[in-house]
């Protein structure tokens, strides 16, 4: 009977036990499981408190299961609103710089749309633009006005500004911010891409040095290649962009990017052209082109006033076998360095011959790509501008001398189509 007694009692204890040990294992659960729910959101939002410390928790807007936002670019692969009003968080990743890796980065835009913090995640390019780069767009709204590219880097930097833009533009089409306001000098800039292209390389980004400003301009912009000048000014009333080529040719548009008749600001016309009096046409072939024309050929100079692009020299050449067009054009190559390409066409505008002075610059660092130019040069004879795709200009590992090739011999093949054709006569544009 006693030992009944002792298991029952033995058996209430267990059950007791039992009891105890789930409700501790509640509580503590009950405990816990704040903390561990905190601690996941602190490693799932680590980067986006790494830009925005004080936060109290973020709502994702774009980038996950249930997206509020729509039209977003492909550099946008996050965006979040931080939950009191502090503003809100861009996760953003670009592949345009020079290597083509994607370089990622998380952007804090506070409550009045402007840029509060920067963090690089991965920076996977050879060419460094340097951790102080990023640091100059705090304080900048969707403008940007404030920003420049890094002289060398300007692959790298200006897919680091467009991934940026691209961020802040989501941002203001959902109406979260307000839009910044450029001023007259950004606007105007930001035409010469679509209108001057001498002075970009094939990507589209600006290459030139700036010189100082006097009198009526407040930026004067020397593109690298000698193609000529574009300056940024006012006549008093309002503000201008004016290219001067080689050539003595001139374009000048208003800040809404209408061309202006350039006799009607002939004053600010007359001072480029002054600024830019070191420009002066080529009289005769270089070298290198005059070696693909015939023997006996004479080569006379032609306007290239209404050419914009990468060509500068034009010749009418003469020879017992007839009547040719020799061309120098100077398009942006590897390291934004300008190449020098040249080609002869004939009267039906097909490709006699074409050269280079170097289709690979610093070949001897290099071995990946294939050249055999005797079969390179000789693949682009008989091409005219409406069978000539840009394919013929592909260097297997040598993106960027293709890419100068490319842009060189459809330049040339604008400008044949451009200018007229006779010595000492007026252009067809």
């Amino acid at each position: 009977m006693e030992r009944k007694q002792n298991k029952g009692l033995a058996a209430a204890a267990l059950a007791v036990l039992i009891v105890l040990a789930f409700l501790l294992l509640a509580g503590i659960n009950g405990f816990t499981a704040p903390i561990i729910e905190s601690n996941g959101a602190s490693q799932q939002f680590e980067a986006l408190l790494g830009v925005m410390p004080d936060a109290a928790g973020f709502e994702q807007l774009y980038g996950g299961e249930n997206d509020t936002l729509t039209e977003v670019p492909e550099t946008v692969k996050g965006v979040y609103t931080e939950t009191s009003g502090l503003g809100f968080v861009l996760q953003l990743s670009t592949t345009q710089g020079y290597t083509g890796e994607p370089i990622e980065f998380t952007l804090a835009v506070d409550a009045e749309g402007k840029i509060s913090a920067v963090e690089m995640t991965n920076y996977p390019e050879t060419k460094d633009f340097g951790e102080d780069y990023p640091q100059t767009y705090i304080g900048q709204d969707s403008a940007l006005a404030g920003v420049n590219l890094v002289a060398g880097i300007t692959y790298s930097s200006s897919a680091f500004k467009n991934a940026v833009s691209d961020g802040l533009g989501v941002l203001v089409s959902q109406g979260l911010i307000s839009e910044g306001v450029k001023d007259d000098s950004q606007i105007l800039e930001e035409l010469l891409p679509g209108v001057y292209p001498g002075i970009v390389n094939p990507a589209g980004i600006l290459q030139y040095e700036e010189l100082e400003a006097s009198g009526s301009f407040q930026k004067v912009m020397k593109a690298l290649n000698g193609t000529g000048y574009a300056f940024i000014g006012s006549d008093g009333s309002a503000s201008y962009l004016v290219i001067c080529n080689a050539a003595g040719g001139v374009l000048v548009y208003d800040t809404e990017g209408n061309a202006v008749d350039a006799a009607s600001v002939d004053a600010l016309v007359q001072e480029a052209k002054a600024a830019a009096s070191d420009l002066s046409p080529a009289t005769e072939p270089e070298r290198k082109l005059k070696r693909l024309l015939p023997e006996d050929a004479t080569a006379t100079p032609l306007s290239l006033e209404p050419v914009f692009n990468s060509v500068t020299g034009a010749y009418l050449v003469e020879s017992a076998d007839g009547v040719q067009y020799a061309f120098t054009a100077k398009p942006y190559g590897y390291n934004n360095m300008p190449m020098e390409i040249y080609a002869v066409l004939d009267e039906s505008g097909a490709i006699v011959a074409m050269n280079a002075d170097e289709f690979i610059f610093f070949s001897e660092y290099f071995d990946a790509y294939e050249l055999e130019e005797d079969s390179y040069k000789a693949g682009f004879e008989g091409l005219t501008a409406g069978s000539f795709t840009g394919d013929e200009a592909l260097i297997t590992g040598a993106t960027f001398s293709t890419d100068g090739v490319k842009t060189g011999i459809a330049d040339i093949f604008q400008a044949f189509d451009q200018i007229d054709k006779t010595a000492g006569g007026e252009s067809n544009a």
